[in-house]
């Protein structure tokens, strides 16, 4: 019932904006969550996101509501937000959130809102700011609840109901007389041990943590690994700098889904919802063209290659699409799944067995596909070597494929190139070239056997 509900004020925001019924649009703002005014938001155009927003009159819940949608929206709602308003949104935002936020401002405004900014919140953000925005520091909270290790559990109880910012404690770190992070500990084994207990004897010293430099994509992995709700952040010399918590985990999940679906579409990082120029969009997507153009006259080149052997037989030339078309689905999907293992973190063997495995499958499967291609051209055209061209040039080109599928991925992480790039345009264009070789190759040496 509270789904449905949910549901309809989401289109009902999204048909008062169409309207242009700003009196009901309002009213139904001031009814709905943060979370779904974003979402509704985010599935509509410019000029009616603008309309949404203005109708939010809550500073905090706009500012909630800026926290949530995607950095392209955000855009475009900036130009009708005043600076002094803008300034009073984020006096009601986390560090965090608070600078990935301004890094998307003018040079202008920014500065304007920084100086607006309290003082420790200000520090607090020109650090963040240092950090790169796709690493652990960028994306890290700096509030991080931390007690020393001499602390009891009576007092650290006392200390979480004294909290400022209580949705963030996930779970208490522990510092040594040091101030480097000695341990951490559940908010549960505070409630379940005596409460003259000392957090060094419930707190678990093997913890798990990253660095400000390291990739986001590895916290998210780190977090999914080890089912954490936060993950802490520390500097060369183990000192707790911030966590990066669950939300902005999955924000990072989603992110890098997204950026590796349009890296294989072979579009970079345009996406559905950016409304990029047109010059700009076509430019974006001009690289890959060319690339595919490049190799379909390289296969053009090929076929001429081998000329005489298509014009002796032109029968041989009605396989072509279909073994092109197998090897190409091969490759494919041994470097989606390649990909994915990649992402996962689950490609633990090396680069040797990986192949391994791979070629292994791509023989079976070229050796059941060509048996029925085989038996196919023997009661199609009854010729022994158009049966034998085909079927050897499936079991070779397919297992070459998978080789090919698998290679590609784990050669571009060593050389720091994103992986998915591999299930796009460019190894479906090698793998067109080197099955078109290897069907024709075998073709000319069989036929020239059997002739």
């Amino acid at each position: 019932m509270a789904e449905s509900l949910l549901n309809q004020r989401v289109d009902a925001i999204r048909r008062l904006a169409r309207r242009g019924a700003s009196v009901a649009l309002a009213k139904v703002v001031a009814k709905t969550r943060p979370e779904d005014i974003a979402g509704a938001i985010e599935h509509l155009p410019p000029s009616e996101q603008r309309v949404v927003f203005g109708r939010i009159r809550d500073d905090r819940v706009a500012a909630d509501v800026l926290t949530r949608i995607a950095p392209d929206t955000f855009e475009h709602l900036l130009p009708d937000v005043p600076v002094d308003r803008l300034v009073a949104f984020f006096l009601h935002m986390e560090a965090d959130d608070q600078t990935d936020l301004i890094e998307l401002l003018p040079e202008e405004t920014r500065t304007v809102v920084l100086q607006h900014i309290r003082g420790e919140e200000r520090e607090q953000v020109e650090e963040l700011l240092g950090y790169a925005p796709d690493t652990a520091g960028g994306i890290m909270s700096p509030l991080a609840f931390r007690l020393d290790e001499g602390t009891t559990c009576r007092d650290a109880i006392a200390a979480v109901q004294e909290a400022s910012d209580h949705e963030l404690v996930y779970y208490v770190y522990v510092e040594d007389e040091d101030k480097r992070l000695a341990g951490v500990t559940s908010l549960r084994n505070l409630l379940t041990h005596p409460p003259s207990t000392r957090l060094a004897d419930i707190m678990t010293t093997d913890t798990i943590w990253v660095t400000a430099s390291t990739d986001q994509e590895e916290v998210a992995r780190i977090a999914h690994r080890y089912d954490l709700l936060a993950v802490p952040v520390v500097d060369d010399q183990r000192h707790l700098l911030g966590i990066v918590t669950v939300d902005d985990v999955i924000d990072v999940i989603r992110e890098e889904a997204a950026e590796d679906m349009l890296l294989m579409a072979g579009v970079g990082e345009e996406s559905a919802e950016a409304t990029p120029g047109r010059l700009e969009a076509v430019r974006r997507r001009m690289p890959w063209l060319l690339l595919t153009l490049v190799g379909g006259l390289i296969i053009s080149e090929i076929i001429q290659a081998f000329d005489g052997t298509l014009s002796t037989d032109l029968v041989l030339a009605g396989f072509i699409p279909i073994v092109m078309g197998m090897e190409g689905n091969v490759g494919i999907q041994s470097a989606t799944l390649t990909v994915r293992s990649i992402a996962t973190g689950r490609l633990d063997r090396g680069l040797g067995a990986a192949l391994g495995r791979e070629a292994v499958y791509g023989f079976l499967m070229g050796v059941v596909f060509a048996v029925m291609i085989g038996i196919y051209c023997l009661i199609r055209y009854e010729r022994i070597e158009v049966a034998l061209s085909v079927s050897v040039a499936v079991v070779c080109g397919m297992t070459s494929a998978a080789l090919v599928g698998t290679a590609v991925p784990l050669s571009m992480r060593r050389l720091g190139v994103d992986p998915a790039v591999a299930t796009g345009p460019f190894v479906t264009t090698a793998m067109d070239g080197l099955g078109l070789t290897i069907y024709l190759g075998i073709a000319s040496v069989l036929m020239a056997w059997a002739g």
